[in-house]
């Protein structure tokens, strides 16, 4: 009998190949495609805001060279810009044909701040007067104005109550 080494029958330890990344398990293939979907729609809906509020940029635009005009004309040109506004706002709701009073009343209660709350009542005596305005009354409307343009409420967010 002979007898023999049992450790010279053991072998050296191989490992196992190293794990790869390629390809993913589905598990992650699915955690991407939501990831992808989330990104889509996340920059589908900043488009869409930041195309809704075009109109706002353009009549800011429009705004800054209204104050490069004669008085008489800032007030008509400011008056014509703000209807502008309110249709391309509020399409469906026909603000923009309110009579100059009514259409003020409509800008005063559309806006969270308090604004045109110094403006006249005889606002048709102003537009269509050759005498100028004030310039302060000018610079109030049109800062005014510009607050109103930049803070208006969505269509869907006005609550409107029109004046007794």
């Amino acid at each position: 009998m002979k007898q023999t080494d049992p450790l010279a029958e053991l072998r050296d330890i191989h490992l196992p190949d190293a794990i790869s990344w390629w390809p993913l398990a589905p598990g992650w293939w699915l955690l991407i495609i939501i990831g992808l979907a989330a990104i889509a729609y996340i920059c589908a809906m900043l488009l869409k805001g930041y195309r809704e509020r075009l109109y706002r940029r353009q009549a800011l635009l429009r705004l800054h060279q209204i104050q490069n005009y004669e008085q008489q004309q800032q007030l008509t040109a400011l008056f014509e810009l703000l209807k502008q506004v309110a249709a391309s706002a509020y399409p469906q709701r026909h603000f923009a044909s309110l009579a100059p009073r009514d259409f003020v009343h409509f800008l005063q209660n559309s806006c969270k701040t308090p604004i045109f709350k110094h403006s006249p009542d005889h606002w048709e005596a102003l537009l269509y007067s050759d005498r100028q305005p004030p310039e302060q009354l000018l610079e109030q409307l049109l800062s005014d104005a510009k607050l109103w343009i930049k803070q208006h409420p969505r269509s869907a967010r006005l609550e409107y109550k029109p004046a007794c």
